[in-house]
């Protein structure tokens, strides 16, 4: 007789298996998800690259020998998340309205990359005069008009096959980095370390990074959180490259949660004692975003017993491993059975 654990593997083994043919199975499971414009902002254009629009940013066309002026009183964050803060445009990958310290981690960046009231701002990377000189070449090399760097440095790295073009591009970026970033440290640190002092407080300095404010660790509501950007562009400013064939291959950052799914994700509250976040999107459409399956925070922050799970586990899953994925995948609750593998 074959022992039960044993069997255990072998029936986990071949339910994998079964998934992960399904999932390349569906027609156009490895199709680059369009985005869906905002209705409300249908209005909006994209005045980059076209010698067009300039009042879109600012308040008067700009002419020679007069003062430039830019809208929301020259508030480039404002200004630029106008769109960039919406599903019209690409979300930028990079905290802006804080201070560059000076410390082991960090340096002040040269005076051609500006701060504005003295901290980083859209403008700091991306000089949006170069778009003026309208070069197709200078478009393709450097299509974000990243300052300094944009025309020369080329790291793509080639150790992630599936990324697309976009997010190979977003590689070459990191050079940047070391403007601010000390060159050493920059691989070192992380907001995810060092989240509680040696009295066990919590170092709220570091909770800021992609919180407004310091939110209640004793709640799982979502509401709660007062992340910085979205849900699902929180973790991109840091993880680039991260959001299509993840995991196993399949594309699951962004995806919608069918009933079936919520069901089993609700069940599992109970099931396993696990939360598993979810983002609503404009229309209100329930999506899967990067902490739906990773706990970003340390032991010993969270109070919750739902929201804690995984805090400094292997790559920060709220459940190990193959568990992880019968958290969604494991059992068709609803059904007349429920329990049972779909």
């Amino acid at each position: 007789m074959i022992p039960t654990n044993i069997k255990t593997v072998i029936v986990s083994i071949c339910f994998l298996l079964a998934l992960c043919a399904s999932a390349w199975a569906q027609p156009g499971v490895h199709k680059e998800r369009k985005r869906e414009p905002d209705p409300e902002l249908a209005d909006k254009v994209n005045p980059h690259w076209t010698g067009k629009h300039c009042t879109e940013c600012h308040e008067d066309k700009p002419k020679e020998g007069r003062p430039v002026t830019f809208k929301f009183d020259g508030d480039f964050i404002k200004l630029c998340n106008r769109c960039h803060d919406t599903s019209v445009a690409r979300a930028s990958e990079h905290l802006v309205g804080i201070e560059v310290p000076e410390n082991k981690y960090f340096k002040k960046p040269a005076a051609d990359f500006p701060l504005q009231d003295g901290k980083l701002t859209c403008i700091t990377c991306h000089d949006a005069r170069i778009q003026e000189k309208n070069d197709l070449s200078t478009k393709e090399k450097n299509s974000m008009f990243l300052r300094k760097y944009g025309l020369d440095v080329q790291l793509t790295f080639e150790w992630n096959k599936s990324e697309t073009a976009d997010e190979r591009y977003s590689q070459n970026r990191y050079v940047l980095c070391f403007e601010c970033h000390k060159t050493g440290p920059l691989l070192q640190w992380s907001p995810h370390k060092n989240q509680l002092n040696a009295k066990g407080e919590i170092n709220e300095e570091l909770c800021l990074f992609c919180h407004i404010e310091v939110p209640d660790v004793n709640t799982a509501d979502q509401s709660e959180w007062k992340l910085r950007r979205k849900n699902q562009h929180q973790c991109l400013n840091c993880h680039m490259g991260k959001t299509r064939f993840h995991p196993i291959r399949v594309t699951h950052y962004g995806n919608t949660v069918p009933a079936k799914i919520t069901n089993q994700i609700e069940y599992s509250k109970r099931r396993v004692g696990v939360l598993i976040p979810m983002e609503n999107d404009a229309q209100g459409v329930k999506r899967l975003v990067c902490n739906s399956c990773h706990n970003p925070h340390q032991r010993g922050v969270l109070k919750n017993p739902l929201s804690k799970k995984g805090a400094d586990s292997h790559r920060r899953l709220r459940l190990d491993g193959f568990t992880m994925c019968l958290a969604c995948h494991g059992a068709a609750v609803g059904s007349p059975t429920p329990g049972t593998p779909f």
